[in-house]
This record gives C-alpha cells, structure tokens and sequence, in this order.
C-alpha cells in the first residue's frame, strides 16, 4: 500500500492522534497539546499524563518519539520542534 501524504496543515491534528493512539497502546491515557511556532511551519507539543510520574524523563522522551518515529517521516519529524512530556503536578 502506498504511503499517503497529508497536508501540512493537518499536522498537528496528526500528531494528536498519533501520540494518543500510540501512547493508549502502553496504557498510558494524555492530554495533548500542539502549538504552531509563528511565523514557521514549526509545531509544539506538550504531552500530559499521571502515568509519566513513573518513568525518567528520557524514558518518556524515548517512547514519545518512538510513537512519532513510526508514524512520520523524517522530514515531517523535522517540523516538531519540541515535544514536552510531563506529569500533571511538574
């Protein structure tokens, strides 16, 4: 099956819905945020979860790219300038 490519300006709504199903996977439920960069094609991303309080900060890190590794290509990985991964009380 060919690789379908979406518009960029339906980023952030994938991104969304990547990391949610993805990180549901490892039974870990989030918020999600995205926030574009003005002025860039650059995005934000802020991940919320109680399950995070659990892990190091690189062990989140690592899982939430992982979850975008498989879903993005690098060139739309490039246009994520940042993802926080937090627990609800940092």
């Amino acid at each position: 099956m060919a690789k379908v490519k979406v518009a960029a300006a339906n980023m952030p709504d994938r991104i969304r819905q990547v990391l949610r199903s993805g990180l549901a996977i490892s039974g870990i439920k989030a918020q999600i945020r995205t926030e574009p960069i003005r002025g860039t094609k650059l995005h934000r991303v802020l991940v919320n979860a109680p399950a995070f309080k659990e892990l190091k900060f690189s062990e989140r890190q690592d899982l939430v790219w992982r979850i975008i590794g498989q879903s993005f290509s690098t060139e739309e990985q490039l246009k994520i300038s940042m993802i926080l991964t937090l627990a609800p009380k940092e």
